[in-house]
């Protein structure tokens, strides 16, 4: 009996406005340098886990997180732009590199305030990583204002 793959669920991992990956204020991002999707002007600075998986990567400067599902997919949350120049001020980090994380579990609650008088922007990418998207699609199903746990992409 053959059974249909289930699509991998993405949610919003804080409250705020989504918007075009490709005009985020970093040519990095915008460009599509890192990979596709989408990012947020946050409207807090508590960041919970978007899917559940493993911390493949937590920056020690608490600004970027990795996150692999168990279907291969890797997300990566930059949280800001250029706020690993702040070397961690700013961010209260809540998990560890390997730990196994759900949908949403708290990351890091971020000192936007504060962040946002010492960088470009707070605006905060949600990339994923191209080369575990294994020719998966990506569809973004949400704009506008989100709340944490909103449903915001289908990969296919």
């Amino acid at each position: 009996m053959f059974t249909k793959k289930k699509n991998l669920e993405i949610f919003a991992p804080v409250d705020g406005e989504i918007i075009d990956i490709h005009t985020v204020q970093d040519e990095v991002f915008a460009e599509g340098m890192l990979g596709e999707g989408l990012a947020f002007v946050p409207d807090n600075g508590e960041f919970v886990a978007p899917v559940d998986g493993k911390l493949v990567t937590v920056f020690p400067t608490g600004h970027a997180y990795g996150i692999k599902n168990k279907n291969g997919v890797e997300i990566l949350l930059h949280i800001g732009l250029d706020t690993v120049s702040l070397e961690g001020e700013g961010f209260d980090v809540k998990v560890k590199q390997d730990q196994e994380v759900s949908v949403g579990d708290l990351l890091v609650i971020a000192d936007l305030e504060s962040i946002a008088k010492k960088v470009p922007s707070t605006q905060t990418p949600l990339i994923f990583v191209p080369e575990s998207m294994n020719g998966k699609s990506l569809e973004i199903v949400a704009k506008g204002k989100v709340k944490k746990g909103d449903l915001i992409v289908i990969i296919k």
